[in-house]
């Protein structure tokens, strides 16, 4: 067990070492923006202090970046089949798989839409977000409250979602695609 801690302890310090490198910023100058101070910083670098969760989430923060970005396996993430969530709205019919979200701002999903059934009006996300939709059987009319695009089977399409939008399967077959969320 002291082996596994001693382990992560090494990796988040590399990372926070890392990070801090390919910014140029000295242990001072990150003791400044976390208010960690500069000897604790170098023995978090070094694997020899495992820092609380506040003074983890403040040299995150003092590194412009979320805690998750330091602490993340180096290993591949692996969903299998039958582990995704799964919602299934009753009323429409339309099924949504989450398949990943690699990033706090990036997730993929995978949507089957039965003819002719429209998904509810998604809320504007944040300004310069854009979701990435691909068709790979059906047909979809994409709409946002500026543009309407109609995509077949193989199409993709790249929209601005920072506003009302929704989707709907305009063919006579289920409409399945591949829908990516891209934050800014």
């Amino acid at each position: 067990m002291e082996t596994d801690q001693q382990e992560q302890d090494s990796r988040f310090g590399n990372a926070v070492r890392t990070r801090r490198a390919q910014l140029g910023v000295t242990l001072d100058q990150l003791a400044g923006t976390s208010g960690v101070s500069a000897a604790a910083l170098s023995r978090v670098e070094r694997g020899l202090l495992s820092p609380s969760l506040r003074n983890a989430i403040a040299i995150a923060r003092g590194l412009g970046c979320d805690l998750s970005e330091l602490v993340e396996p180096e290993t591949a993430e692996i969903i299998r089949a039958g582990e995704n969530l799964r919602f299934f709205d009753q009323a429409s019919g339309i099924e949504r798989l989450a398949l990943a979200r690699p990033g706090p701002d990036v997730e993929l999903l995978s949507y089957t839409v039965p003819p002719g059934a429209t998904s509810s009006r998604f809320a504007a996300h944040k300004p310069g977000t854009r979701e990435i939709f691909h068709v790979f059987a059906g047909q979809l009319e994409v709409c946002t409250v500026q543009e309407t695009v109609v995509l077949n089977a193989g199409d993709t399409a790249t929209l601005r979602v920072d506003m009302e939008h929704w989707f709907t399967s305009t063919g006579k077959e289920p409409a399945r695609l591949f829908l990516t969320v891209l934050g800014p």
